[in-house]
Parts: C-alpha cells; sequence; structure tokens
C-alpha cells in the first residue's frame, strides 16, 4: 500500500521545517555573508515565521493549495531573492498538487520537479551554476531512485532521508563550482571553494524534514 501525507501531515511538517530552519538562520547568515550581502538568515527567518503565522490560521483543505498559501506566506514575509524563488518552489509545487487531500510520495517527487522547473525558468539558472537548483536536482534524483528500487510503500521519513542526503552531497559540491547567478558572481574565481548558501538552506530543510518525521515514529 502506497505511503500518503494528508494535507494535516504536510502542514505538521512544513511547521517542523519552519522550526528547523530558524534555528540554522546564524549558520545561514555566515555562509551568505561570504557570498553576498549576509542577509540571508534574516529572510529565512522572517520566511518561516510567515509559514509560521499562516499554519496558524485558516487553512485550505487539500494539500496543494495548502502549499501554495504557505509559498505566498514566505514571499510575503520575506520579499527578498531567495524569498521569492522559494515561494515560486512552494506555490508551483502546490499547483501540481492542486485539489489533493493526500499525496503519495510518487506525487511528492513530481511536485519537487514541477518546482526545480520552475526555479529554472524564473531564476534564469541551470543546475551547475551554484545554486539550490545544485541541491534541488540530486534530492530529485535521489527521490525517482528510491521510489524505483523500494517502491511507493516504503516510509516518508526513508523517503526524505534519501532526498537529504543527496542535497546535502549537492551542497558540498557547489565549493567547486565557480558562483554564476547573482551578487555570488561578482567574485569571479574567488566564490570557488565556498558553499552556496541556497543549497545548504536546501539540504538544511530536507534534513529538518526528516528528523520530523522520525520524531513522529
Amino acid at each position: 500500500m502506497a505511503t500518503t501525507l494528508t494535507r494535516d501531515d504536510i502542514a505538521a511538517l512544513m511547521g517542523g521545517v519552519a522550526d528547523g530552519m530558524i534555528a540554522a538562520k546564524d549558520e545561514l547568515t555566515a555562509l551568505d555573508a561570504e557570498l553576498g550581502d549576509g542577509d540571508l538568515g534574516r529572510t529565512i527567518e522572517r520566511g518561516f515565521n510567515g509559514i509560521k503565522e499562516a499554519l496558524a490560521g485558516d487553512l485550505p483543505g487539500d494539500a496543494g493549495r495548502l502549499l501554495f498559501q504557505l509559498g505566498k506566506a514566505f514571499g510575503n514575509a520575506a520579499p527578498s531573492s531567495f524569498g521569492a524563488l522559494y515561494s515560486t518552489a512552494l506555490m508551483k509545487g502546490g499547483m501540481a498538487l492542486k485539489d489533493k487531500e493526500s499525496v503519495t510520495l510518487t506525487e511528492i517527487a513530481d511536485a519537487t520537479e514541477t518546482a526545480l522547473n520552475a526555479l529554472i525558468e524564473r531564476g534564469k539558472a541551470q543546475v551547475g551554476n551554484k545554486t539550490m537548483l545544485d541541491a534541488i536536482h540530486p534530492a530529485l534524483q535521489a527521490m525517482r531512485a528510491v521510489l524505483a528500487d523500494q517502491g511507493d510503500d516504503i516510509s516518508a521519513a526513508a523517503f526524505m532521508e534519501a532526498a537529504a542526503e543527496a542535497a546535502r552531497q549537492g551542497a558540498e559540491e557547489t565549493r567547486n563550482m565557480q558562483s554564476q547567478i547573482g551578487r555570488a558572481s561578482w567574485q569571479g574565481e574567488r566564490s570557488i571553494s565556498k558553499m552556496d548558501p541556497g543549497a545548504r538552506a536546501v539540504g538544511l530543510m530536507f534534513a529538518a524534514s526528516v528528523s520530523y518525521l522520525k520524531n513522529q515514529q
């Protein structure tokens, strides 16, 4: 029987991710200060507090509209380049799950792919440009691989753990890349050896989801 997550499951999971990300704000500020203007931690704090406020209010009845609403909340609370991109990811991913009161792991992978494609279109970046894409893309590949190997009835924690490890490795590998997009690109070759803070943020989001899911077992 396929593993599914209900609207309420996803809402609780996003709350757990918000708590984990707010706790990581100082690490992300330090990473961003090496490549950008050092505001990512503040963006993360504001955006995920916006998500927490939205979760405490009236929520839509299906998973897709829930994620869309949370994406809007993040973007409104954290108007910045990262805020706009993460908002886009949640909103477009949510649109892929419209009207679904519960979702399978395969559908989550499908929504992640939709979000990835939306980020490529909006951000005008590609995998390998040293951005958050370099964590999302390997995470998606890991999702597809674990589903192909173990099927859609594995636990949500195991599914997310595979994605989280791939995202972590992807973020680490950005140290070998030269930044091609945004303020970080101004550093040219000096950006090599430094981890992309957006990719690290994505890795931490997946890791926070694993921590939450394991605590529910």
